[in-house]
């Protein structure tokens, strides 16, 4: 567990870029509000690093969300590690239009990705410098992202788009593999599997979306450039508003 530190950094990417995956972007088919917690586990089916946690919600027209990856259990003992992203923007019939995207590691300074769609440049500022990139429409950040590739479900082709972070902007490709079922703690889940590569090599992303439940993501499991692997298997699916002195029910 002496590893824990670099192995959080590494959860985070794959908690932060698919963590939010739902199929639909489009309002009538995305859930108003909604959490998913989910067990971020070293190696395929092993041990449990941490947590991550994400809620979102919408109006039909602008979206917040927000994902948190912790530390628990001893590897919280062996290292504590606290890291929240946000994204917010528009919601559009083509899907979501990211415009902030910001990380907040605990003890450092807010790094933010902002967007100008008008003039389809991204600037990101990372540790007191900024860098800029080039925006394409369907462009999004890795929270975004994530219900980008749920509207691909079912569909036999590859989409590319530029993932941005709070560090760079990626070109990735995305593409669906077909149904499979997989045992997680929320139940057996007969889902849609779906594969993201960044196109530099850096990660290579196998997602399974729920279509019981909006095709949200059940599962993904992540693989760096040096070969090594998380988990992340859904503990509960909550969906809709939490009523006030009562726990909401998972389905």
């Amino acid at each position: 567990m002496s590893a824990a530190p670099k192995r959080m950094r590494f959860a985070v990417f794959a908690a932060a870029l698919l963590v939010a995956v739902q199929a639909g972007a489009q309002a009538a088919q995305w859930p108003r509000e909604g959490r998913i917690a989910y067990k971020v586990l070293y190696g395929e089916n092993g041990p449990q690093l941490g947590e991550a946690r994400h809620a979102w919600s919408h109006d039909g027209s602008r979206y917040r969300m927000e994902t948190v990856v912790e530390t628990t259990g001893v590897a919280a003992m062996l290292y504590s590690f606290h890291y929240v992203q946000k994204s917010e923007g528009r919601v559009l019939a083509s899907g979501l239009r990211p415009e902030r995207f910001v990380v907040d590691r605990r003890g450092r300074k807010l790094e933010v990705a902002e967007f100008d769609w008008n003039a389809l440049q991204v600037s990101i500022h990372r540790k007191s410098r900024v860098r800029t990139a080039e925006l394409h429409p369907g462009d999004q950040d890795v929270l975004s992202l994530s219900h980008q590739i749920g509207a691909v479900a079912g569909s036999p082709r590859a989409d590319k788009l530029t993932v941005v972070t709070s560090k760079v902007a990626e070109p990735s490709t995305v593409e669906v593999v077909g149904r499979e079922q997989v045992r997680l703690p929320v139940g057996t889940i007969d889902a849609v599997r779906l594969k993201a590569r960044a196109d530099d090599g850096s990660l290579a992303l196998d997602i399974w979306l729920d279509p019981g439940r909006h095709y949200l993501p059940v599962r993904v499991l992540m693989t760096d450039d040096k070969g090594e692997v998380l988990d992340q298997q859904a503990q509960s699916v909550e969906l809709g508003a939490v009523p006030k002195g009562s726990a909401a029910g998972s389905r």
